[in-house]
């Protein structure tokens, strides 16, 4: 590419080649000039070859204006690789385009004149277009934008002043000229805007340097202010991706081909111990003892699809020790020369945050594991709760049947006590597959603790030492007291177990806020306010594998007949159904801390719940029996029946439905089960009160869903019965129920006080 301040010679002799490439910035002489003298300059015969603009500056929206301003063909944004300059170019050789040319529109009534000025201007590469009237010319929208509008007084069908503001106001960026007779009239105010006046018969050579020199200084204007936008655009786009590379966390370096450091960003020389402009213009070998060496190929800008090759490698710190990187290079091109990029990530930082996602991982998994056991365990208690229901009814029946001590009542009592246990076994499953939230009340922690450690006092080992540190200045959180005393109870106990009969209890609570980053690194525990308890212990502690374990049921390390190893995992199951968490922290052979986190709520007047135990009494009526277990319903109708009830039995809901709607017995009590197949409690409820709004409903189920229980006690329900019953609980809500004027809430379970 020549550099000149004119036209080159062998260009103005009209030896002009096939194409043209050509940057609008350079010293010297810009894109902009060369086009001017390329169209001013030249041979008047020669036309203008195909002009390829190249630009690093320049791009999108602005190209049509950059062509139409330049005269040129086509436009290139750099960088762009050689091998596609060259297709660019045997492109504009094999299907030449034109240059965008410029345009002149002239409004004459003399037709020798427009002839006049098309020659004049066609030769010099103009586009003339021309119109006998105004009226002729103002359709012309099709049409390139005008670059000059040469208006030839007198106009036929207008005045001058009306076509002059139809003109600026279609083409407000188009020279208008008049051309009017000597001595030239005065032009209204209103058409202000026209630029130039000249006479009848004006030198044409001078009328089109007026035209040329308006239309390159027009354009001159509009690529300084694209430059002067473009600039802007590029300082934020500098300022922005320096903060970018300021705050990145790697080690990031630009080096010469020399192996001198040109610039190294915050983070990075922080890692290294240093701060940046210790270590600009430095040695690399500095930090490195990788070979100082230019990287080959394009830089990093459009190279996206290259993958980058990482090695392991040493950085060396300011203090002398070593920090292990992985490493990858690249060209890049910063302050104007080719130079490489050096990025170092720290192999530390990222092997600790592997093992954090580890164990993030294993924790999410422990949970889920849990989760999927706690529906298991949900499903053996409901089935079993069932079948022990049928059990303790026929058992409390033989009791009642006979006199106490003979060998029937001895029977029924052996009965009695061994589905007793078994009860105690699923409240437990329950508890952990938390399902057995009975009551939603202010319970003070502080009330739990101290009868927790009152009892202890009387049981545990006399030389085990039991403390209480209780710093919540807000204890209350909602929630069942009775299960919440035997979470407690139960961490004590097998705190008190594991000290070998020598140590400290002690039982701590605070108030504590979770963060959600903090929520973030323990699943399960969600970000809020919570009551902490801690239960710890100075005994054995647990090992790391145990502890993945301890929650999930019938898991324990006591020896047999010493525990089920249900303690714990009910526990897990009663705080995940208080929204809260449960978590351990254990050192072998020093201690054991078990953290419980409770949601805390605001309340100065903490409640508890006392229901009342009903003694068994007989009745009258007619009650409806609903349980798709046929064993439990014919256990209730045995019971009912003893007591000199009515009964009937239907085990679908669908079959009750139609019962109730046709029976012509009155139905004054219905025992409805909470969970069945082909339609549920809530919707057979809803059914029997559109059939009658007065229908007295009593709720019997096997696990506890409280917010639906809850909801059906809202709607009407009478009461609820926990599986299994016997006798006394069966006979006393029954009674409760039928004695009641308006549907009351009545529930068979005592609550701890």
């Amino acid at each position: 590419m020549r550099r000149s301040f004119v036209l080159p010679q062998w260009l103005q002799d009209g030896h002009a080649p096939d194409a043209i490439v050509l940057d609008l910035h350079m010293p010297g002489i810009n894109g902009w000039r060369f086009c001017e003298l390329l169209y001013t300059q030249r041979v008047s015969s020669q036309p203008v070859p195909p002009v390829l603009l190249v630009s690093a500056t320049y791009a999108g929206m602005d190209v049509e204006e950059l062509l139409t301003d330049m005269g040129a063909s086509a436009f290139l944004p750099l960088p762009a690789e050689p091998a596609r300059i060259r297709a660019q170019v045997q492109q504009l050789l094999d299907n030449p385009v034109a240059s965008k040319g410029f345009h002149a529109w002239v409004v004459s009534s003399n037709d020798s004149e427009i002839a006049r000025i098309r020659s004049a201007f066609s030769a010099r590469g103009w586009h003339v277009h021309g119109w006998k009237n105004g009226t002729q010319m103002q359709p012309a929208s099709a049409l390139p934008t005008p670059d000059v509008l040469i208006i030839d007084e007198p106009l036929s069908d207008m005045t001058t002043d009306e076509l002059v503001s139809w003109c600026k106001g279609a083409h407000p960026y188009a020279m208008c000229m008049l051309i009017g007779p000597e001595p030239m009239r005065e032009v209204s105010s209103s058409t202000n805007s026209l630029d130039v006046r000249l006479p009848k018969g004006c030198d044409l050579s001078y009328l089109l340097t007026l035209c040329e020199k308006w239309r390159w200084e027009r354009a001159l204007s509009r690529v300084e202010h694209l430059l002067e936008i473009r600039t802007s655009d590029l300082h934020e786009s500098e300022a922005q991706f320096r903060g970018l590379f300021e705050m990145l966390p790697d080690v990031l370096v630009i080096y010469d081909e020399q192996g001198v450091i040109r610039h190294i960003n915050s983070r990075g020389a922080e890692q290294l111990g240093y701060v940046p402009h210790d270590l600009i213009g430095a040695a690399f070998d500095t930090i490195s003892s990788h070979p100082v060496n230019l990287v080959s190929g394009p830089p990093m800008v459009g190279t996206a699809t290259v993958v980058p090759v990482w090695t392991e490698a040493l950085l060396y710190q300011k203090d002398g020790a070593d920090l292990p990187v992985e490493t990858m290079e690249r060209s890049v091109r910063f302050q104007g020369h080719q130079q490489t990029l050096f990025v170092a990530r720290d192999m530390a930082a990222r092997q600790r945050m592997a093992e954090e996602n580890a164990t993030l991982e294993q924790q999410l998994r422990q949970v889920q594991k849990m989760e999927a056991v706690g529906r298991l365990a949900s499903g053996v208690a409901h089935d079993m709760n069932n079948i022990l229901t049928a059990i303790l009814a026929h058992a409390g029946l033989l009791k009642a049947r006979g006199d106490e001590g003979n060998p029937s009542w001895i029977a029924g009592d052996v009965i009695e006590n061994a589905v007793h246990r078994g009860k105690e076994l699923t409240t437990q499953l329950l508890g952990f597959a938390r399902q057995g939230k009975h009551h939603h009340v202010s319970v003070d922690m502080h009330t739990v603790i101290r009868e927790v450690s009152r009892l202890l006092s009387r049981t545990v080992d006399k030389r085990i030492t039991l403390k209480t540190d209780l710093m919540a200045d807000e204890p209350w959180v909602k929630g069942d007291p009775n299960q919440l005393y035997q979470v407690l109870m139960n961490l004590a106990v097998n705190a008190s177990d594991a000290m070998a009969h020598k140590g400290e209890l002690i039982f701590h609570t605070s108030n504590e806020h979770v963060s959600s980053e903090q929520a973030a690194m323990i699943p399960g525990l969600a970000a809020g306010d919570y009551v902490v308890v801690r239960v710890a212990d100075t005994g054995e502690g647990i090992s790391q594998d145990v502890q993945a374990h301890i929650f999930e049921p019938f898991f324990t390390t006591k020896e047999q007949g010493q525990g089920t190893g249900m303690g714990l995992a009910m526990a897990y199951g009663i705080i995940k159904n208080h929204h809260g968490y449960i978590g351990v922290t254990s050192t072998p052979a020093v201690g054991t801390t078990m953290r419980v986190y409770l949601p805390a709520v605001l309340c100065d007047t903490p409640q508890t719940i006392i229901t009342p135990v009903g003694v068994p009494s007989t009745g009258t009526g007619h009650v409806l029996i609903i349980d798709d277990e046929n064993a439990a319903a014919e256990a209730a109708q045995a019971i009912l029946e003893f007591l000199g009830y009515t009964t009937t039995i239907r085990l679908s809901g669908r079959d009750a439905v139609e019962f109730y709607q046709d029976s012509s017995p009155q139905v004054d009590l219905v025992l409805l089960d909470m969970v069945m197949p082909d339609i549920s409690g809530s919707e057979c409820f809803a059914e029997l009160r559109r059939i009658r709004p007065d229908s007295k409903v009593l709720l019997c189920t096997g696990y506890d869903r409280n917010h639906a229980v809850q909801e059906l006690l809202n709607q009407g329900v009478v009461g609820c019965i926990q599986k299994p019953y016997d006798l006394d609980e069966l006979a006393r809500v029954c009674a409760d129920a039928l004695k009641q004027p308006s549907p009351v809430k009545v529930c068979a379970s005592v609550s701890y006080v």
